[in-house]
């Protein structure tokens, strides 16, 4: 008879690998110290600056096999024929795993018999027992590449010991199973356990911790939301006074969301500043508006270029390690180098960062000592929707839902392009996406008076797609890029930024008031759909986009009703 495996059985089972670890002779490794990061290096690429980097044989999440087990509050709904067919392969895979028999075969167990390393982290600050959580991370490492994983996920998080009273997270992954270009993943979020076979890829352990983190918050009544945030210090230009902002960028991997982070936004007048705090996740705590961090380091995509004036020094940084990042023979790190993958990825410790360009902490502060709080969605538009428009609470929990952008090489390469609606812009929810947009619309409410909420386009304006080949449209938008979106923004802080109504969608749109970093006037006309467009062009464009969004929310039935209102009655149809 097969081995039956549920969430408990699976969880049992790892727990008896971290028990394995305290004892001598055992094939599992507590690693506490540097031994892993020497190990590591050993079989690592170095750069000139003495970071290392390592190529993998899976180099994306394997999003499409990634599947949730368990309570019908937690299974996806109506799951994709690769998600069915990876639930269906399941037993076989554990059995490999753990060791048992299945269909008449007898497994000794990849984990009884491989090296295996362990190695534990902290997530959170730990000022909330609700949001902190004792990650432990266990690897098989019969392939010596191997050990890097353990490595780069621990610069990840804090090292040290685990924190009474929080909520322990475990993950498995046995790279060694051969499942093709992509792993599989299997999450038991109830029992807080995750085993990945088939990938090497280090985001596949950073996303699963917090996959499972952001599920528990959010019975707690923190939101988890896929964010950076930094602190803001600007000069009002009405006021003449300095205001310290709060700002969240919410985006899918390939829309700017880490460069709009680490942008200096140009404010450069007397003390003014622009302070990372986190790159990724972020939890909205609804009992006091406080917005916590997860991660002590930033997951970069390694395409920087040379006008990157913060990231592209910083990796030059000892502590900067990566995957599949581009360095020829004499360690010279090619950043724009992706013809052998277009996906590099790296972790660069928030300690590295210069300490006039971070905050002192992974939270940010009381809501009652920010002026304000500005939640930005980034999506990558690249036809008639302005660089930067302005919306109501009801309008932010819209475009939250919405959560629009275009596919790129780090999501589906398969797919570039293409256009891609994903709630939250997180592609990690655990549970109804419903409940999620219940619950951010409940904070934009709740504290109204501290939050403003704006859309930007990271992409550009004025685009003619060519429906035969999505990537070499007919006329290119014309674009902003990072300059242009540090202008924008700079206008947007120091309140400098002229505002017109946008009856296309119900917003307001910045129109004027945005100077480049030497005092000059920055043209907006030229991102302004009604002068790039025909009138007749750009309002069939503008119906089409805004019915699709109507009709999105068809998907949504346990949504407040408000939500789907807030388009529907704002957008032109």
């Amino acid at each position: 008879m097969s081995e039956q495996y549920d969430g408990k059985k699976v969880l049992g089972k790892v727990d008896g690998l971290v028990e394995r670890s305290r004892h001598v002779g055992t094939n599992v490794t507590l690693y506490t110290g540097p031994e892993l990061g020497r190990i590591a290096e050993s079989v690592g690429q170095r750069n000139i600056y003495g970071g290392y980097n390592w190529d993998t044989k899976v180099r994306n999440r394997s999003a499409k096999f990634s599947v949730i087990l368990g309570s019908d509050s937690v299974v996806i709904k109506n799951p994709s024929q690769t998600m069915t067919d990876t639930i269906a392969a399941m037993p076989l895979f554990m059995t490999r795993v753990f060791g048992g028999e299945h269909n008449g075969k007898s497994y000794a167990g990849h984990t009884n018999q491989l090296p295996i390393d362990y190695v534990m982290g902290i997530m959170g600050s730990g000022e909330d027992l609700n949001f902190t959580f004792n990650c432990n991370l266990l690897v098989t490492t019969k392939n010596r590449l191997n050990h890097h994983i353990g490595y780069m996920w621990r610069k990840m998080v804090q090292c040290v010991d685990p924190v009474e009273g929080a909520a322990s997270l475990r993950i498995l992954m046995v790279p060694e199973i051969h499942t093709g270009d992509f792993g599989r993943f299997y999450t038991w979020p109830e029992q807080r356990v995750t085993v990945g076979v088939g990938s090497d890829y280090m985001g596949e352990c950073k996303k699963g911790f917090l996959r499972m983190a952001m599920w528990l918050a959010k019975k707690k009544e923190i939101l988890g939301v896929h964010a950076g945030s930094k602190i803001v210090i600007a000069r009002d230009a009405k006021s003449g006074k300095l205001r310290r902002l709060g700002v969240l960028v919410f985006g899918l991997s390939g829309t700017g969301k880490t460069t709009n982070v680490g942008h200096t936004h140009y404010l450069d007048g007397e003390g003014e500043q622009s302070l990372i705090v986190q790159d990724d996740f972020v939890g909205l705590r609804l009992k006091d508006g406080r917005v916590l961090g997860t991660e002590q380091a930033m997951f970069l995509k390694t395409d920087l270029d040379e006008d990157d004036l913060l990231l592209r020094p910083a990796t030059q940084s000892s502590e900067f390690v990566s995957q599949n990042f581009y360095q020829d023979y004499r360690g010279d790190m090619l950043f724009l180098e992706e013809d052998l993958c277009a996906n590099g990825r790296a972790i660069l410790p928030l300690s590295a960062l210069p300490p006039s360009r971070r905050f002192d902490a992974i939270d940010f502060p009381a809501l009652d000592d920010l002026d304000a709080v500005y939640f930005i969605f980034n999506t990558r538009r690249n036809s008639v929707c302005p660089l930067m428009q302005e919306l109501t609470p009801d309008q932010a929990a819209a475009y939250f839902m919405l959560g629009e952008s275009i596919e790129t090489a780090a999501g589906d390469p398969t797919r570039i392009g293409q256009s891609l609606r994903c709630v939250g812009t997180n592609p990690f929810i655990v549970g109804s996406p419903d409940e999620e947009g219940n619950l951010f619309l409940e904070f934009v409410h709740r504290y109204r008076d501290k939050v403003r909420s704006f859309l930007m386009n990271t992409g550009g304006v004025g685009e003619i797609p060519n429906p035969e080949n999505l990537l070499q449209p007919k006329r290119k938008a014309t674009r902003p890029w990072k300059n242009g979106i540090g202008y924008l923004t700079r206008a947007v802080f120091r309140n400098e930024a002229v505002w017109k109504d946008d009856p296309d969608f119900g917003t307001r749109y910045v129109a004027g008031g945005v100077t480049d970093e030497k005092g000059n006037k920055f043209d907006m006309k030229v991102f302004d759909p009604r002068e790039v467009y025909g009138a007749e062009e750009r309002e069939a464009m503008v119906k089409t986009l805004n019915k699709e969004r109507v009709e999105y929310f068809d998907k949504f039935p346990n949504l407040d009703p408000k939500v789907r209102k807030a388009i529907q009655d704002t957008h032109k149809l």
